[in-house]
């Protein structure tokens, strides 16, 4: 069954000579990890703000666990789970209480033991106490990937969630996401790092110029164009660079 469909759907910025995202058909299953990929403008913003309810589309039709999302937001986003490549932190507040701030927004009650064990997951307990504001990138962008995963969601979105990280962060990055995805979790992952993306997605599809130019599974579209590289079949198909 699929997690998220959407049909023929067009959206065009009030003003823009042409639509951000154009004519977009696409599902995507329940468990399945599913590489989101394309050039900057290339029209993945939009689309997964369109899933998430943000924004609703101009025609077409989209469903999210069975539900409109532009209809049904609140209900949608309480299953969805976005980290987004802007840290979304309080730099002024401690990574324990950014994560206490955020539970309760999710209208949940924090549960100390519970969050330290997720920082303790990501090797972040140590620094539990310590603002925000002074952490490295690589342990902003763990904590901020916690902060999105605090009500266990269903679906998880990320846009570029090892970007600018150490090589210890990638890896407990990565290793969490195949944690969560062998439970069950279903992944929207988008990163111009596309070794990560060859290893951990099942599928992946391409856009530009808001258009889904090509999709399938990742060893089919590597042998489809007799290459051992997603930037290579981003090339072919779209003229472009995956990181322009």
């Amino acid at each position: 069954m699929a997690a998220i469909t959407l049909d023929k759907v067009t959206k065009q910025y009030a003003g823009s000579p042409k639509p951000a995202v154009r004519d977009l058909s696409l599902a995507i299953a329940r468990g399945e990890v599913y590489g989101l990929l394309g050039h900057n403008g290339a029209g993945k913003s939009t689309t997964v703000m369109m899933i998430c309810g943000l924004l609703q589309a101009g025609s077409g039709a989209i469903s999210v666990f069975g539900m409109n999302p532009a209809q049904h937001g609140p209900s949608v986003r309480s299953r969805v789970g976005v980290a987004t490549q802007d840290i979304a932190l309080f730099p002024s507040l401690t990574g324990m209480e950014n994560l206490q701030y955020l539970c309760r927004m999710y209208g949940l009650k924090p549960d100390s033991h519970q969050l330290m064990a997720l920082l303790e997951r990501f090797g972040l307990s140590a620094d539990a106490g310590k603002k925000v504001d002074s952490y490295s990138g690589g342990m902003k962008r763990r904590l901020n990937l916690i902060a999105s995963v605090l009500h266990d969601p269903e679906l998880l979105i990320l846009d570029e969630p090892t970007a600018g990280v150490d090589v210890q962060s990638r890896a407990m990055i990565i290793a969490y996401l195949r944690e969560m995805n062998t439970k069950g979790m279903t992944i929207i992952y988008s990163s111009h790092i596309l070794e990560e993306v060859e290893k951990l997605c099942q599928r992946v599809g391409f856009m530009s110029e808001g258009v889904l130019i090509e999709q399938g599974l990742t060893a089919d579209l590597l042998a489809k164009y007799h290459t051992d590289s997603l930037e290579s079949v981003y090339l072919t198909v779209s003229g472009k660079s995956i990181s322009i």
